[in-house]
């Protein structure tokens, strides 16, 4: 399953690979590296298609399609743990948003609160002054 997995992934690196030798953006070394890395793959696998033959005929190309199917499940499985973990994220994010909203409108209660007292006190105080104002007007 292994090699399987490595010859998928430099089927999927060589097209990037390739632009990049275009452009001249990596050197013929590193393109020669990959070309045998490459082969060395493809080698291992028709080595392992050719033990699997011995014992069966025509089991090669099954163990192959069978490890190809294992690869996707676990690409999948891994694909929704990751969906599971950023599920959960997000649900632990809108928590302490919503949290925070709580906390936020409980604070602007209490200034509200504050403020209107403090009206409140201004206004009794002007209205005090003014009574004193009228008495001192009427003497």
């Amino acid at each position: 399953m292994e090699a399987v997995r490595r010859l998928v992934q430099i089927q999927q690196e060589k097209p990037a690979l390739q632009q990049l030798m275009k452009m001249g953006s990596i050197g013929d070394e590193l393109w020669r590296e990959f070309n045998a890395a490459e082969q060395e793959t493809t080698g291992e696998l028709q080595e392992i298609a050719m033990e699997a033959n011995t014992f069966k005929e025509n089991w090669g190309q099954t163990i192959f399609s069978t490890a190809a199917q294992m690869l996707e499940h676990e690409k999948q499985k891994k694909l929704q743990q990751e969906m599971k973990l950023m599920l959960e994220k997000e649900a632990e994010l809108k928590k302490r948003q919503e949290e925070e909203a709580k906390e936020n409108e409980a604070r602007e209660h209490e200034r509200r609160i504050k403020e209107s007292k403090k009206a409140e006190e201004e206004l009794l105080k002007m209205e005090e002054q003014e009574k004193k104002a009228a008495t001192s007007k009427k003497k």
